[in-house]
């Protein structure tokens, strides 16, 4: 019986192991996984579909220069009467770090208003869904599925319609202390013939919304923390200015049309342009809360790659 295996021999088991066991290099490749496992140690890579696990990759900034241009842009934004509202706030502690001085007005949240409707359905059944729900909240939040967020709104509700499903979604807003703004897609019809029109947001309480989630203040606040963190859709919005270094997740919101809600949503007409920003930076993750009527996803960009050198220390460093 040979004991030994010949030098030829162990040379070729080596390289098969090496070829077996697959290598990883860099931070993005050895946390694919583990950035979309929730709380409670679920992997929702591994429990999607193929065409929903392909969906959930991490979104870093795409890291476009800002230079001086963009801070004198940024600066003129700033400090003008352009319909845009803005908070910085501190996903932490909850602490507002700067807003602008609007940040309470109701404007027209658009896709944005998609997050509280993944929160008031996942919140409902407890932090549990299917691989069907799976693939239709991701792909509500990571590239803004419309059919996706009518169906998770119904299925919010009690009887699975339009209407249990708004009522429901706004129950959710209001019982979580939002009391400005109007959560719900579409329009609320009661029976006594009123209606109440949704996806009304301000600033101030979407940042809230955005500190809620990071402290799991709702169930299944884990899961949409996850999911926000792959959205695909902010590329010419705040995403732009951020260096690439940094993961970036939240969600857009855009819509141009005429306002059919003037006595809640004072603007002539609607040219929405708005992005909910979570920016992990090494301090810490910071929420960057941008609703603008400018119908210029650039200012967006612009504004937000502008706070976030302003207040969150990201270089260049800028003042205005």
């Amino acid at each position: 019986m040979r004991m030994f295996a010949s030098l030829k021999q162990i040379m070729a088991i080596g390289l098969l192991l090496a070829l077996a066991v697959p290598v990883t290099t860099g931070d993005a490749a050895s946390k694919t996984q583990a950035d979309f496992i929730t709380d409670d140690g679920r992997d929702l890579r591994a429990l999607a579909d193929r065409e929903t696990r392909a969906l959930l990759q991490p979104a870093r900034g795409v890291g476009a220069s800002f230079g001086e241009k963009q801070h004198q842009r940024y600066c003129r934004l700033k400090g003008s009467d352009a319909p845009v509202q803005w908070v910085v706030n501190n996903l932490e502690t909850g602490d507002v770090i700067a807003r602008s001085a609007n940040a309470q007005q109701l404007y027209f949240g658009a896709s944005v208003s998609k997050l509280f409707v993944a929160a008031a359905f996942l919140d409902k059944h407890g932090g549990a869904f299917t691989q069907q729900q799976l693939r239709e909240l991701v792909k509500m939040i990571v590239v803004s599925d419309n059919p996706a967020w009518k169906s998770l709104q119904r299925q919010t509700g009690g009887d699975g319609s339009d209407y249990a499903g708004r009522v429901a979604v706004q129950a959710f807003v209001e019982r979580m202390g939002y009391p400005t703004i109007q959560g719900f897609q579409g329009w609320m019809k009661h029976g006594n013939g009123t209606r109440e029109h949704g996806n009304e947001l301000n600033a101030l309480e979407l940042s809230r919304f955005l500190h809620d989630t990071h402290k799991r203040k709702y169930h299944g606040s884990d899961v949409l923390w996850q999911i926000m963190r792959a959205t695909r859709t902010g590329r010419n919005k705040i995403n732009k200015y951020t260096p690439d270094h940094l993961h970036i997740g939240g969600k857009t919101g855009t819509y141009s049309g005429p306002n059919e809600s003037k006595e809640t949503v004072r603007l002539p007409t609607i040219g929405a342009r708005n992005h909910a920003v979570v920016l992990f930076t090494e301090n810490g993750p910071f929420g960057i809360s941008v609703l603008s009527n400018t119908a210029s996803s650039e200012d967006v960009a612009i504004l937000g790659g502008g706070l976030m050198r302003e207040y969150l220390g990201v270089t260049p460093v800028i003042a205005c």
